[in-house]
């Protein structure tokens, strides 16, 4: 009686909260006892750059959700430049992370596949592409894989730079002592190392909303654990969290911010959502009863508004320390939203894990206030591997230490809306699939059945209608640069734990609405 009491004045006061303002009933974000930060007159830039996890391209409602308002994330596009054709280089988590934090096409250094997959990989068999057993399995296979040494990642080049570094949430990019954020320049690291973790562990907590899905709830030692590599590691310690994971993560960025305010600080806040496990709490998942009666796409929402007011408490945290005017807040997505779940990929097709648009053109924002014009809007394809570059420029950070980057510096394009584009052409390659982007052109290519096929995004921005007999030369010309780039790459540094099938093209262009 004491919990069902409990929980209907949760719903009521959390409705009443809803109809006069969504943030009034988010979970408080940790105390601000903030005191003025430095003068910001002529100090270098802050950066932080937040990365969401599978959000699909009109997941936010400035690219058209229709069921919630993200308002705290469209405000970082509505304050600098939202980029229309903003690409990963990836269309899966591990390897577009790697081609983020180095600015280089992450198959240069063989990362083109998963590093990591589940709380437990180790438990799993590795395969070659032919189905026989990798030479390496358990452990020895897993510690082995991540970002190699040999590259320079974003939280290394600013440390050398004297910038104060840190991370918190979804790391992803290798375990083995080598490649874990305290031994690869992040000062401080707040982190789970593998590809998702439970939200929040007391299932039976009437507060919270935990709604089961898709092929990461199969497992309960996928999602649905905080062992292995869901633990979550402070500095490479595991440390027990009893709270919410995605507010745990906003406190110990808020509590970064706080710590490093009076010097240079760059944060990587890569989010643990809204991926699976769907896990709430239920005033955001009652505040949407009326409006979105799927339950599934219902929860999915609800996680979306929980993480939407995450990164609000990061920007008033900005705000309240005076720093909002010399931090350079970067938001993506690592690629989109997997064709299992409810997340709205539109006008795109295809999604997690393909090369057509929805896998790769993800929501991308910047802002930079007094630098970027508020309101501006940049239509040429422009990719995550910009970011490192960018940010790095802004910051006058020497990117000399690392190997030739891919990315350019968007920064003269987006000061002042250069007529120029930042780049010629554009490639993706995992497992199956490839792409190669120039112009206003896309070639599609499915290497294990050697189907393909050309399109024109800007007529045509769902790719539906193949080009390739009214425009051989375009095709054949795309065909030979991605021959040209792809023969320039190492083989994949390991198998590919997940074999993802590359889909037929009729398959693959499933648009996924979320409505």
């Amino acid at each position: 009686m004491e919990n069902l009491l409990r929980r209907s004045a949760l719903l009521l006061t959390s409705a009443l909260a809803f109809s006069a303002s969504l943030p009034a009933f988010a979970v408080q974000a940790a105390p601000d006892r903030a005191t003025p930060a430095r003068t910001q007159a002529g100090a270098r830039p802050n950066v932080i750059v937040i990365l969401a996890d599978d959000m699909g391209n009109r997941d936010v409602s400035s690219n058209g959700n229709p069921w919630i308002e993200t308002s705290n994330i469209d405000s970082i596009g509505r304050d600098g430049v939202k980029f229309t054709s903003g690409y990963v280089s990836a269309p899966l988590c591990s390897p577009s992370r790697a081609g983020l934090v180095t600015g280089r096409y992450q198959q240069r250094f063989g990362f083109e596949y998963q590093v990591s997959t589940g709380a437990f990989p180790e438990l799993s068999e590795v395969r070659m592409p032919d189905g026989s057993l990798a030479a390496l399995q358990g452990d020895a296979e897993f510690v082995r894989r991540g970002v190699p040494t040999s590259e320079r990642n974003i939280g290394e080049l600013f440390k050398a730079a004297g910038y104060a570094t840190g991370v918190v949430g979804k790391w992803h990019l290798g375990h083995g002592a080598q490649f874990t954020p305290q031994n690869r320049g992040f000062d401080y690291s707040n982190v789970f190392y593998g590809n998702t973790s439970i939200q929040y562990a007391n299932l039976s907590d009437p507060d919270y909303i935990s709604q089961k899905i898709d092929f990461h709830d199969e497992s309960p030692l996928t999602a649905w654990t905080r062992g292995g590599l869901n633990g979550v590691r402070e500095n490479g310690r595991l440390i027990h969290v009893d709270e919410y994971l995605l507010d745990h993560f906003r406190d110990r960025a808020i509590e970064f911010i706080e710590r490093n305010k009076d010097r240079p600080f760059m944060l990587y806040l890569p989010m643990n959502a809204p991926v699976p496990p769907l896990q709430v709490p239920i005033g955001y998942f009652e505040a949407l009863r009326k409006t979105v009666p799927n339950i599934n796409a219902r929860a999915y929402n609800a996680l979306l508004l929980a993480q939407d007011q995450a990164v609000g408490a990061v920007l008033d945290k900005l705000k309240s320390t005076g720093l909002d005017k010399n931090t350079i807040v970067v938001f993506l997505s690592d690629n989109g939203g997997a064709m299992s779940r409810p997340a709205n990929n539109a006008p795109y097709s295809g999604g997690k894990n393909s090369t057509y648009e929805g896998g790769i053109r993800v929501p991308f924002m910047i802002r930079w206030p007094g630098r970027i014009p508020a309101g501006s809007v940049y239509e040429q394809p422009v990719i995550s591997l910009d970011i490192l570059p960018t940010v790095a420029a802004a910051a006058g950070v020497s990117t000399k230490a690392a190997l030739p980057l891919d990315g350019v510096n968007l920064l003269p394009y987006i000061e002042t809306q250069n007529a120029g584009t930042p780049h010629e052409i554009l490639f993706w390659k995992l497992v199956g699939e490839s792409a190669v982007r120039m112009g206003k052109w896309k070639l599609w290519l499915n290497n294990a059945t050697g189907e393909s096929a050309l399109y024109d995004l800007d007529a045509d921005v769902a790719e539906t209608r193949d080009l390739s007999d009214q425009f051989p030369q375009v095709k054949s010309d795309m065909q030979a640069r991605y021959a040209t780039w792809n023969a320039t790459l190492p083989p994949p540094a390991w198998a590919d734990l997940n074999q993802y099938p590359a889909p037929k093209a009729k398959a693959a262009r499933t648009t996924r609405s979320g409505e």
